[in-house]
C-alpha cells in the first residue's frame, strides 16, 4: 500500500490535511486497516443498546446540518452488516425533517457517555418514513473516546412522545440565550461534507464530536465563533471536508434544560495565528460564521448526569490562558507567585518540590517536557537571578513539579549550583517562588502515532517521566496501543529517582516497557530485580531492546551520553526528525538542530554577515547555516556562558557594541538596551557605512 490518490481510502481534502499535518504515510496506512464497508459485530451491539444516536446530512440548499435521534434502547438496530435501521421520529423543528430523503449522504455517530466509546457510520438513506430512517452502510470504523466527558443518562416519559410539538425560534444570529449555552459547552457535534458527485465511498457526510474544557467554544461575536482542534486520530474527515467544501453544520445540547440549538454556518481553518500558538494542545483553529441556527426547546427527552472530564483535558489550554499569554507577550512577562506545597526525595541526590498557585486559581496549563523559568534571590546575592527547571510530571491543573538535583560544591571555594542548592537550603513547606508560564520546545510530536522511544541519563529523567506520564494517560483516554520504551541509566540504584513510579506505570499498562541501566552498582542492587543491566546505555543496548524501524526517539541526559546516542543513531539511518533531544544543563547542540533549519528555511539566501567577538580577537562570518551567535561562539572555540539556550534565563546575555541581532522567535526574557541573548540571536544585516558591509560586533 502507498496511498496514491488512486488507492487511498481518503479524498484530497483529507489528504491535503494530512500531508500538512506531516501524518500523510501513517494516516493512509492506519485508515487501509480500520475502515470498512459493513459495521462489525461489536459495533452492531454497541449501535443496538443506545437512546440517542447523531446523524449529519445536508439540506437541499447543500448545507450541512447536525443532529440528534431518541428512542429507547434497541431503537437503532442492524438486520445485517450493511444496514442501519433507527426506528424514531423526528424532533420538532429539526432541520433534519427538510434534509432527509432517499439517496442523501449521511453521517452517523454512535456515541456512549458512560464508557466514552463511539463509532462512526457513513452510508445513504436507502428508505424514509414517518417511523423509521433506513440507512444503507458505506464506511464504518470505530473512535477512539479522547475529549469525552463521562455521564449517566436518564430517560425521560416524553421519550414516548417525540414528534410532538416544541417551542422553536428561528435565528440569524446568536443572542444571549444561545451564547450561553455555547459558552457552557464541553463538547458539540460538527457536520461536514464533500462530494464529486461519483458514488466513491470517500464522499459523502461526516457528523463528528468535539469536545474540551467548558468554553473551548469561543463567541466571538453575534455570528462568529471559534474552536481549537486538538489531536486526534489523524484521519482529518471533518478538516478533510472543510478544506474542500468550507461549510458546517453544528449542534450544541444544553444538558441541563434538554434544549438542542441546531447552527448552519460557512467554516474556515485558521491554520496559524499568535492566538493558535498560544492555545495549549491546539494544532489550529476553526472558525464558523452562522449562516441560520434553530433553537428547540426541550428537544431532548434525555438528561445526563455528569461524571468526570476526560484526561485528555490535561494536556489542553483555555482561551482564558491563550488571552493572558497574549497580554504577556503584549505587556511584558509577568512573574506569579507559587507555594511550595509538597517535597518528596525522589533519591539520594535527587528532590521534588511541588508548586500551587498562591492566589488559588488554576495554574497555567503546560505541554510534558517543558521547563518553569523562575526567579530567586539566594543568601549572599546582591539581584534575582532567573533560572529554568524542568517541569517532571504531566499537566493537571493542579501543581507543577520540579524535580532538582543537589549539585556538589566546586573545588577551590568557587560557589557551583548555586540556584539548585537554594532549594535545597533555603526552601521549605510554605516558601513562596516565582515564576513565568511554562515554555520549551522539547515536547511529544502530538502529531505522530509512532511508538515511543524515552532514553535519559540522571537528571534528564526529569522531561521522561512527564512525558511518560502523559503518553500514558493519552494511551487511557484514546484506548491505543501505541508502544513506549523507557530506558534510564543512573549510576546505581541509591541515585536513581523514579524508579519506582516507572514501575508503577510499567504494571499499569500494557503498552510501556523498560529498561534501567546502572553504570556503578552498589551492594544492594540486584540484578534483573531493582535494575536490568550493568554497564552505560549506548548504541549496542538499544539495539538490543527493539527493533530499529519507525520509532521517535527522545534523548535528554549528560553532553557525553547525548552525542553517543545521537552519533549512533545517525550511524543507523535513523532520520534528524526522529531524534528529539535536550541536554541536561550545559551542552553543546547536536547537528542539524531545528533552530538552524529554521534559519535556513527562512534565510537561506541571505548575505553573510561579518562578526567580530571583539575581547577574543576573533574575526568570522555568519550565515545561516552556522545556527544561533552562541553556535557560532562555540564553533570559534569560545566558551560564552549559558544555561537555557531557549532565550529565558539570560545566562548568555552579550553586550553588542555594534550592529543589531534578530531572533527566530522573540526571547521570554529581555537582556536590556544594548545586549542580545545570544542562545536565541542571529545578526541583523546592516550596512556599516565605511566598508559598505554588513557587521556585527559583540563584548566576547
Amino acid at each position: 500500500m502507498n496511498g496514491s490518490a488512486t488507492n487511498s481510502v481518503f479524498h484530497r481534502g483529507e489528504q491535503a490535511v494530512q500531508t500538512r499535518a506531516g501524518v500523510r504515510e501513517f494516516s493512509e496506512h492506519l485508515g487501509q486497516r480500520m475502515m470498512r464497508s459493513y459495521l462489525p459485530g461489536d459495533h452492531k451491539a454497541f449501535f443496538s443498546q443506545l437512546p440517542y444516536v447523531l446523524i449529519g446530512a445536508v439540506d437541499p440548499s447543500g448545507r450541512p446540518w447536525a443532529s440528534g435521534l431518541y428512542g429507547l434502547p434497541g431503537f437503532v438496530s442492524v438486520p445485517d452488516a450493511n444496514t442501519l435501521i433507527i426506528n424514531t421520529k423526528l424532533i420538532h423543528g429539526d432541520p433534519m425533517h427538510e434534509a432527509l430523503s432517499v439517496g442523501v449522504d449521511v453521517g452517523l455517530l454512535g456515541i456512549d457517555y458512560r464508557s466514552r466509546s463511539r463509532s462512526r457510520v457513513n452510508g445513504k438513506v436507502s428508505s424514509i418514513d414517518s417511523q423509521s430512517i433506513a440507512v444503507h452502510i458505506e464506511r464504518a470504523y470505530g473512535n477512539c473516546p479522547q475529549y469525552i466527558q463521562s455521564r449517566s443518562y436518564e430517560l425521560l416519559p416524553s421519550i414516548e412522545s417525540i414528534g410532538a410539538e416544541r417551542e422553536t425560534q428561528a435565528l440569524s444570529r446568536l443572542d444571549g440565550r444561545t451564547r450561553r449555552i455555547i459558552a457552557s459547552a464541553d463538547h458539540f457535534f460538527i457536520s461536514t461534507h464533500f462530494s464529486e458527485g461519483t458514488d466513491d465511498n470517500r464522499f459523502g457526510t461526516d457528523v463528528s464530536h468535539r469536545g474540551g474544557k467548558p468554553g473551548f467554544v469561543r463567541v466571538d461575536n453575534d455570528r462568529s465563533l471559534t474552536f481549537p482542534d486538538f489531536v486526534g486520530n489523524n484521519f482529518f474527515n471533518t478538516l478533510g471536508n472543510i478544506t474542500a467544501n468550507p461549510q458546517a453544520g453544528v449542534l450544541f445540547i444544553d444538558f441541563d434544560e434538554g434544549h438542542s440549538l441546531y447552527l448552519t454556518c460557512k467554516a474556515e481553518i485558521i491554520w496559524d495565528s499568535p492566538e493558535m500558538q498560544a492555545f495549549v494542545g491546539a494544532d489550529r483553529l476553526v472558525r464558523l460564521t452562522v449562516v441560520e441556527g434553530i433553537l428547540v426547546e426541550q428537544a431532548v427527552p434525555i438528561r445526563w448526569s455528569f461524571n468526570d472530564y476526560s484526561p485528555s483535558l490535561n494536556a489542553t489550554g483555555s482561551w482564558e490562558e491563550v488571552a493572558a499569554k497574549l497580554a504577556q507577550q503584549q505587556q511584558g512577562n509577568e512573574y506569579r507567585d507559587y507555594r511550595v506545597d509538597r517535597i518528596e526525595n525522589e533519591s539520594d541526590t535527587i528532590t521534588s518540590f511541588y508548586l500551587v498557585p498562591e492566589d488559588g486559581e488554576r495554574i497555567p496549563c503546560h505541554v510534558a517536557g517543558q521547563f518553569l523559568p523562575i526567579e530567586i534571590q539566594p543568601q549572599g546575592v546582591s539581584a534575582p537571578i532567573n533560572r529554568t527547571y524542568t517541569i517532571s510530571n504531566a499537566p493537571n491543573g493542579e501543581y507543577f513539579r520540579l524535580s532538582i538535583k543537589r549539585e556538589l560544591p566546586a573545588e577551590h571555594g568557587v560557589p557551583a549550583g548555586l540556584s539548585s542548592n537554594y532549594f535545597y537550603d533555603q526552601i521549605s513547606l510554605g516558601s513562596s517562588v516565582r515564576a513565568l508560564a511554562p515554555r520549551g520546545k522539547f515536547t511529544l510530536d502530538e502529531t505522530s502515532a509512532r511508538p515511543v522511544v524515552l532514553i535519559s541519563g540522571g537528571v534528564g529523567v526529569t522531561p521522561m517521566i512527564a512525558m511518560l506520564e502523559q503518553l500514558c494517560t493519552d494511551s487511557e483516554s484514546c484506548g491505543c496501543d501505541r508502544p513506549i520504551w523507557f530506558i534510564h541509566g543512573a549510576v546505581n540504584g541509591n541515585v536513581h529517582a523514579f524508579g519506582d513510579r516507572v514501575g508503577q506505570l510499567a504494571d499499569e499498562y500494557e503498552c510501556v516497557s523498560t529498561h534501567f541501566r546502572y553504570s556503578d552498582p552498589s551492594k544492594s542492587d540486584i540484578e534483573s530485580e531493582s535494575f536490568d543491566s550493568a554497564g552505560h546505555i549506548d548504541i549496542e543496548l538499544i539495539k538490543n531492546l527493539l527493533p530499529l524501524d519507525d520509532h521517535e526517539f527522545y534523548l535528554c541526559g549528560p553532553t557525553p551520553f547525548m552525542e553517543s546516542l545521537y552519533t549512533g543513531l545517525k550511524g543507523l539511518g535513523i532520520s534528524d526528525d526522529r531524534i528529539h533531544y535536550e541536554f541536561f544543563g550545559k551542552g553543546t547542540k547536536l547537528k542539524n538542530q531545528a533552530i538552524a533549519r529554521s534559519l535556513i528555511d527562512e534565510f537561506g539566501d541571505s548575505e553573510p554577515v561579518s562578526v567580530r567577538f571583539a575581547r577574543s580577537e576573533i574575526d568570522t562570518t555568519w550565515d545561516p547555516t552556522k545556527g544561533t551567535l552562541l553556535d557560532l561562539a562555540e564553533a570559534e572555540g569560545l566558551q560564552p556562558a549559558f544555561s537555557c539556550r531557549s532565550g529565558v534565563c539570560q545566562s548568555c546575555a552579550t553586550k553588542v557594541t555594534q550592529g543589531e541581532v534578530a531572533y527566530i522567535e522573540q526571547p521570554m526574557a529581555d537582556p536590556g538596551q544594548g545586549s542580545a541573548l545570544i542562545c536565541s540571536a542571529y545578526p541583523r544585516a546592516a550596512d556599516d557605512s565605511e566598508s559598505g558591509a554588513s557587521k556585527l560586533v559583540l563584548d566576547l
